[in-house]
């Protein structure tokens, strides 16, 4: 089952930027898929969850130009 009291964020430029604005890793994990990088894991707050949609859209956006 999944936990949805939590987010994981894959992309580090995403997690600084939160992290940037005060929202609180919980934890970091190693990626299952690529063990090389990280997971960085958030408490999935109304705010945090805004925001991410907000990042991942900019994000989405700016790689279309």
């Amino acid at each position: 089952m999944r936990d949805r009291s939590i987010k994981a964020v894959r992309s580090k430029n995403i997690a600084r930027k939160l992290r940037m604005e005060g929202f609180k890793i919980i934890r970091k994990e190693p990626n299952i898929r690529f063990p090389e990088q990280d997971v960085y894991i958030f408490e999935a707050t109304p705010e945090l969850v805004i925001r991410l949609r907000e990042l991942v859209e900019d994000r989405e956006r700016w790689k279309k130009k």
